[in-house]
């Protein structure tokens, strides 16, 4: 298993963002990041997609359309190969235009909280009747930060120490994320910094509010591939958009630990018979299908790299807990199965982990 760290929402010059693609790249490799995406608001820069050094840099997309105030209704649009701002007043044609192309997309910070006292309103997603998205960016940076700007004192310490505030995804994006899968939808989860690393002042203090490198340290997307990245940037942007579609990632917050590592499997325990065709894995891991054997009996099993608080959910609700770097637990039940990991850090729980979800079949 090959895993790779990665962010798919970020910023440049190009839109309302600060760095240049050379800057923002340079400021991914330094943080360790494997694969880069560009989703700058509504604009599409061609030639950029390629290998520098060892970072693979992919191009995308975020439209919303510009007409609606405040501009709610983002999407990511991920691999995709040319401008897309036809579609931004018609969701579900955006997200049809994306898979026609064979890219993929995140519905961005769904949830959302005003920060009147800075003039900035919420803006989430307001168009749930649509389909054929492939996920939910579940833990947005940004998003959280604009949160904690309740009061002026709180603005100022948040943006002098952001990593004393920021906590964990919104409860109501991961409740309506466990509501869209026990319904039966295949919707998986990225994170995302949303970076933008611009300046900002207030009286006498001016600051660049979170840089680039800060922000790729922090909430971010880890691949797990069954092969190594190609270096055939055809190849290697094909391996990056299946590995999307099948789920195989967690959302980490790196910067409290990092979570390299990290692993959620189920299996059928040892002497079992699977009978389903469609299922024939021993094992397998978010994003996958498991059909039990003749014991009616899966084995889950996560693995962490540092002790945390797991938690083991099914179909929304907390079914196991344990401190420490291993959790094990027998089911016996058909439904929807995930992780969350949370971490002491600065005195307080803050989310450390969350998995995408895996099925147990009947």
């Amino acid at each position: 298993m090959r895993e790779y760290a990665a962010n798919f929402h970020q910023h440049t010059a190009h839109s309302d963002g600060s760095g240049t693609h050379e800057e923002v790249i340079e400021a991914g490799r330094q943080a360790g990041l494997d694969v880069m995406v560009f989703t700058d608001h509504n604009v599409y820069v061609p030639d950029v997609e390629g290998w520098y050094d060892d970072v693979l840099v992919l191009m995308g997309i975020e439209i919303n359309d510009r007409s609606q105030e405040p501009e709610h209704s983002h999407y990511l649009c991920l691999g995709v190969d040319r401008d897309l701002n036809e579609y931004a007043a018609e969701p579900q044609r955006l997200i049809d235009a994306v898979n026609d192309i064979g890219g993929v997309g995140f519905i961005a910070h769904p949830f959302e909280r005003a920060a009147p006292r800075f003039g900035e309103d919420e803006i989430p997603w307001k168009h749930w009747e649509v389909s054929g998205y492939t996920g939910l960016e579940i833990w947005n940076y940004m998003s959280e930060f604009k949160s904690c700007l309740s009061s002026k004192p709180k603005a100022l310490q948040a943006a002098l120490s952001p990593d004393s505030f920021i906590t964990a995804p919104f409860p109501e994006t991961l409740a309506y994320w466990d509501t869209l899968l026990k319904a039966g939808q295949k919707v998986f989860a990225i994170g995302g910094s949303d970076a933008h690393a611009n300046t900002y002042s207030m009286g006498p203090i001016s600051r660049t509010l979170f840089p680039y490198k800060d922000l790729f340290g922090a909430v971010r997307t880890h691949l797990l591939l069954d092969d190594p990245l190609s270096t055939d940037l055809k190849t290697a942007k094909q391996q990056v958009l299946d590995t999307l579609r099948r789920g195989h990632y967690f959302v980490a917050y790196d910067h409290i630990g990092d979570t390299s590592g990290f692993r959620f499997t189920a299996a059928n325990p040892d002497g079992q018979i699977i009978f389903s065709d469609a299922s024939p894995q021993d094992q397998i891991m978010p994003g996958d299908e498991i059909t039990p054997g003749e014991l009616n009996m899966v084995e889950l099993s996560v693995t962490v790299p540092q002790r945390a608080e797991i938690r083991l959910l099914k179909d929304g609700e907390v079914i196991a807990t344990t401190r420490g770097q291993s959790l094990t637990f027998l089911a016996s039940e058909p439904g929807v199965y995930r992780v969350e990991c949370y971490k002491v850090f600065k005195t307080k729980w803050r989310g450390w982990i969350y998995s995408n979800p895996l099925w147990i079949n009947a």
